[in-house]
């Protein structure tokens, strides 16, 4: 085998490998509505979650799973078991479940008791089931702004 034979290959290897990447989903809270459901230890909201695909094929996938932050603190999780598919270079909104605790509200009201107009979340999760790609992370910010008195 000559010697260019090798590196060769696996330069066509790689470079195929890297096509097979794809820029991450973006996602954001688009609302978030309480479901009546709770417990003194435990919350349950229906968020929508609004998805865009940066992508020039659509995104499939066979659900997703998510954290979310608010200052720095774990606040909430969610997961949906539930198919969806975001257009090529588009967007669509995915409503899930959400679950809180007592113990990240407290944190929280302890926060605004001190006079904060806003609080920054963080989501962290993964869209999982993208086809012959399996899972894609995702993470994103924002403010979400208090009402004013």
């Amino acid at each position: 085998m000559p010697k260019y034979l090798l590196p060769l290959l696996l330069a066509a290897l790689l470079g195929g490998c890297a096509s097979l990447s794809r820029p991450q989903p973006e996602v954001q809270l688009a609302d978030i509505r309480p479901t009546g459901k709770a417990t003194l230890f435990e919350q349950e909201f229906e968020v929508t979650l609004r998805i865009s695909n940066p992508n020039q094929q659509p995104l499939s996938a066979q659900g997703l799973r998510f954290n979310v932050s608010l200052d720095g603190d774990n606040f909430a999780r969610g997961a949906s078991s539930q198919p969806f598919s975001i257009p090529a270079l588009g967007n669509d909104t995915v409503k899930v479940l959400l679950h809180t605790s007592l113990s990240g509200w407290l944190k929280q009201l302890g926060k605004l008791a001190g006079g904060k107009a806003a609080l920054t979340y963080q989501i962290d999760g993964t869209v999982f089931g993208v086809g012959t790609l399996g899972d894609m992370p995702f993470r994103s910010r924002g403010d979400w702004q208090l009402p004013g008195p």
